[in-house]
């Protein structure tokens, strides 16, 4: 049986994003999570809901950063969570530009539907979680709903939060109790 998820995307929902002078973390030592982060996969894990993270990463396209330093840089986000007792259950990344015309980057959903495929997921019942139009839309263009975070909300979302500290209560309160309720209509 399929099993719902949740989707992160990486910059600006796992961890904070650089300044705009800078655009993209290059080094592991400039990775730092968002608060409310590691708790809301923390409650994901403990209810057995994959996580998944979903992320442009156009800096490997562009020369700015390596395959090898992206991967060091995902060990560095792994690390941090499993210090905060929270685990992720994959890593997509798409290391293409808008030039490359590839069918992973967002807002195309083809990471989305990777993940999906290969972790017997149900998009329907999943949840894309992001602070970009593009997050959005690649959620919208998979079948997942879509909560968008920002300060700024985008009129095409399912629901919105101003920022990540929102996030644990959120889950609690809209996606980990409705499989709650489900469960014990199903076990009575």
């Amino acid at each position: 049986m399929k099993q719902r998820a949740l989707f992160l995307d990486r910059d600006g929902i796992i961890n904070v994003p650089p300044p705009p002078s800078v655009r993209y973390i290059l080094h592991p030592d400039a990775f730092h999570l968002m608060p409310g982060i590691a708790e809301t996969i923390r409650l994901c894990n403990q209810h057995h809901i994959p996580v998944v993270v979903i992320t442009n990463q156009k800096c490997v396209a562009i020369g700015k950063l390596s395959p090898r330093n992206l991967s060091r840089i995902h060990a560095r986000m792994e690390e941090l969570l499993r210090a905060d007792h929270a685990y992720l259950d994959a890593v997509y990344a798409c290391p293409h530009s808008e030039a490359d015309a590839c069918t992973c980057r967002k807002p195309l959903p083809g990471m989305l539907l990777t993940a999906a495929k290969a972790l017997d997921l149900d998009l329907n019942a999943s949840w894309m979680v992001g602070d970009q139009p593009r997050d959005i839309q690649a959620g919208k263009a998979a079948g997942c709903h879509t909560l968008h975070v920002h300060s700024e909300p985008v009129a095409f979302c399912d629901a919105s939060l101003p920022d990540t500290r929102s996030l644990p209560e959120w889950l609690l309160k809209h996606f980990l109790q409705k499989e709650d309720c489900h469960s014990q209509i199903h076990t009575v």
